[in-house]
């Protein structure tokens, strides 16, 4: 469980926020917009999120996870980073929860939980957790809600164990795609995203990143992390958009018609670089796909606005 932390001003660390953003070089600021600060997660139960998903039913909201060793529970925030509800998930255990996605399929909108975390390589088994997004309606008092898995899908890799911390959902062509932290270039792996049965899927290796050379304060403050592996990832709900997060930057991916997702994330991505956000693991896109929000693993965490 967190330990109790003394609750933060918003207005003390924004000052600190906006040192950090404004701090990326004034060429990369001129070429593009500027990240803004959208809203700062002061829960203290929110102290290491590694997810992040826009809501498919309502706009604005968006909904969070907290990394490895945590509960089996899912927070539904405001756009300021409120939370609104507590959504718990009964006789599930985590391994490793490392993403969130959203969707939408048949109509219904879902969540899926990425149990794809594996920083020793030892895992012979990962699993992605899909449950139906609950509807509610939000008012002063946080909710208590609980949801049980619409399906789950239980895969391992055609070669041998990854970690895996950026996953997205391509809803139109029914996969899920993962990407390695570990390998260079980062590979996409993909799975059914709705088997036919509940045997063990086999994923299947569908191409590599593209991984755009960067050369940024930011990057070098986080060289020890190794920027270039992915953090997080999220694919608008329209198909078009891609945002593929690292430790120093978001890369933008396009998609064009006819074009598969594999194919587009082999180009060269456009680069945000996110200043100095404290470990940099969640990501997700606005509904509308014009706008995408970041976060991190240190708390409190700035919700980070990035728009194209």
């Amino acid at each position: 469980m967190p330990r109790p932390r003394p609750a933060l001003p918003l207005a003390g660390l924004l000052p600190a926020l906006c040192l950090c953003l404004a701090g990326l070089p004034a060429a990369l600021a001129a070429a593009e917009p500027v990240p803004q600060i959208a809203g700062l997660l002061r829960d203290t139960r929110l102290d290491e999120v590694s997810g992040m998903a826009s809501s498919q039913r309502t706009p604005g909201r968006l909904w969070l996870h907290n990394d490895s060793g945590t509960r089996a529970e899912l927070f539904a925030v405001d756009a300021s980073g409120r939370v609104q509800a507590r959504l718990t998930l009964p006789g599930i255990k985590p391994v490793d929860w490392e993403d969130l996605a959203s969707f939408t399929l048949d109509g219904k909108a879902y969540l899926l939980i990425a149990d794809t975390g594996d920083n020793g390589g030892v895992r012979r088994r990962s699993e992605l957790i899909v449950l139906e997004e609950p509807a509610f309606d939000a008012g002063k008092q946080e909710l208590s809600l609980q949801a049980q898995p619409a399906w789950r899908i239980a895969f391992r890799y055609a070669d041998e164990p990854h970690d895996v911390e950026a996953v997205g959902v391509d809803a139109q062509a029914g996969r899920v795609l993962l990407l390695t932290k570990r390998t260079s270039p980062p590979q996409i792996w993909s799975l059914p995203l709705k088997p036919a049965d509940t045997r063990e899927q086999v994923a299947e290796l569908a191409g590599t990143l593209a991984v755009p050379n960067e050369n940024t304060p930011s990057v070098d403050f986080h060289r020890r992390l190794q920027p270039g592996r992915p953090t997080g990832m999220a694919i608008a709900a329209d198909g078009h958009s891609a945002l593929v997060l690292t430790y120093a930057s978001a890369w933008l991916f396009q998609r064009n018609d006819g074009e598969s997702w594999p194919q587009a994330l082999a180009r060269l991505p456009r680069v945000f670089p996110i200043g100095l956000v404290g470990q940099a693991e969640a990501v997700s896109i606005a509904g509308d796909g014009r706008s995408g929000l970041i976060t991190g693993e240190r708390w409190p965490a700035p919700l980070i606005r990035i728009e194209w």
